[in-house]
């Protein structure tokens, strides 16, 4: 049976680089009332972003920003923020390393 894999992602804020941080800074200026507790909405301050799975053998590993070597150097991958249809073999790989979250079955 083949499932539907819904890669994650998680919201960053603009300007907050590499690191993920709640109260970053909006063009190098502190934003006050930002998304955590503030008055501003989400949709203003923060911009969801795609975490790809690398998948070697059974190990699973996340990369935000994956280069064509990183891609090129693994059995498969499933970009993050998209959505695949996979294989019950690749379903078992990513529920085993914790991604079962993610899938669902087709009927």
């Amino acid at each position: 049976m083949p499932y539907i894999l819904e890669g994650p992602w998680r919201n960053e804020t603009w300007g907050a680089r590499n690191e993920y941080d709640a109260y970053s800074r909006l063009s190098g200026r502190r934003f006050n009332g930002g998304s955590i507790n503030g008055s501003v909405p989400i949709s203003m301050t923060d911009v969801p972003r795609g975490i790809s799975l690398l998948v070697t053998g059974t190990t699973v590993v996340e990369n935000q920003y994956p280069s064509q070597d990183d891609l090129a150097n693994v059995d498969y991958y499933f970009l993050g923020g998209h959505v695949y249809t996979i294989s019950d073999e690749q379903a078992a790989v990513l529920t085993a390393a914790g991604y079962g979250d993610y899938l669902t079955p087709v009927a």
